[in-house]
């Protein structure tokens, strides 16, 4: 595999069209329709999401990469993120994904060892370690890093609205700017973390209840 620039290997990692499982995500935008939300109001949804759980998650894979580039400790990453992930159905959905990045990892890092193990174990950890530990192996800054699991998740949660709730798509090219620029201050500062301690607890109790209900359902379009 030839060697990428880091950052050529961030807008990869980013890039929608990357078949690796996340066109299955909507970023909790399906289990908000599915119980009610209008329209008018998925906006508000997502500054909700991008200020909590994102964030959850943009720390995780920060702190991930840290361990990995130090000789850290990955499992007591995963369990700090899973200790802030108190649904288990995100938790679910978030060990789906990282499958497919999984598969990005072996291909991109064919010679690392955490990969390799992880690809080797019946439960893989959550999509954000896996991101990290990429992160680490393609020279990914840790505020490349974090700004990247912001955007990946907020493009998500747009290209799911475009399939539940048809809208001009230069609207939602305009809400991810204004996502990703209202948590900049906040990325900023995650991107300094190294210990799984401070990887922040933030909680979205209603998106939990309602990816719960989600998990349950027969009609859906999107995993979570």
């Amino acid at each position: 595999m030839p060697t990428l620039a880091a950052s050529t290997a961030a807008m990869l990692l980013a890039d929608a069209r990357l078949p690796s499982g996340g066109h299955t995500h909507s970023a909790g935008v399906e289990p908000a329709v599915t119980a009610g939300v209008r329209p008018a109001d998925l906006p508000a949804l997502l500054r909700g999401r991008a200020s909590t759980t994102t964030l959850v998650e943009a720390g995780t894979a920060v702190v991930a990469r840290h361990a990995r580039l130090e000789g850290g400790d990955l499992d007591a990453v995963e369990a700090a993120w899973a200790a802030r992930t108190p649904s288990r159905a995100q938790r679910d959905a978030a060990r789906v994904l990282a499958r497919g990045y999984l598969r990005v990892g072996g291909a991109l890092l064919p010679g690392d060892e955490a990969l390799a193990a992880w690809r080797r174990r019946p439960t893989p950890p959550p999509r954000p370690c896996v991101l990290g530990v990429i992160g680490a192996g393609l020279a990914l800054s840790p505020l490349e890093l974090a700004r990247l699991v912001v955007y990946e998740d907020m493009q998500a949660a747009a290209a799911a609205v475009l399939k539940l709730e048809p809208c001009d798509p230069l609207d939602l090219v305009t809400l991810v700017v204004e996502l990703c620029s209202g948590v900049e201050d906040r990325v900023s500062e995650i991107s300094t973390i190294t210990d799984p301690a401070d990887i922040p607890a933030l909680t979205a109790p209603q998106s939990e209840a309602w990816a719960e209900a989600h998990a349950r359902s027969t009609r859906r379009l999107f995993r979570a």
